[in-house]
């Protein structure tokens, strides 16, 4: 918990610091989201990861 503050905080600093640099990563991250989402092998690829967990837990049979 304490470590989640410090690094809330130091987000914040950066943030007064550089003001400049909040529109920037969002720029950056904004694209890259947009790039991410026109590629489905990499959208397909994300969602077998999810499915795996859940692909591995042991099937309850009826009465158990």
């Amino acid at each position: 918990m304490k470590k989640n503050l410090l690094w809330i905080a130091a987000a914040l600093v950066l943030l007064v610091v550089f003001p400049g640099l909040a529109p920037a990563v969002a720029g950056i991250v904004g694209t890259a989201a947009v790039w991410l989402s026109t590629q489905p092998i990499l959208i397909g690829f994300g969602l077998g990861l999810v499915a795996l967990p859940h692909l591995r837990r042991p099937t309850k049979t009826v009465g158990q």
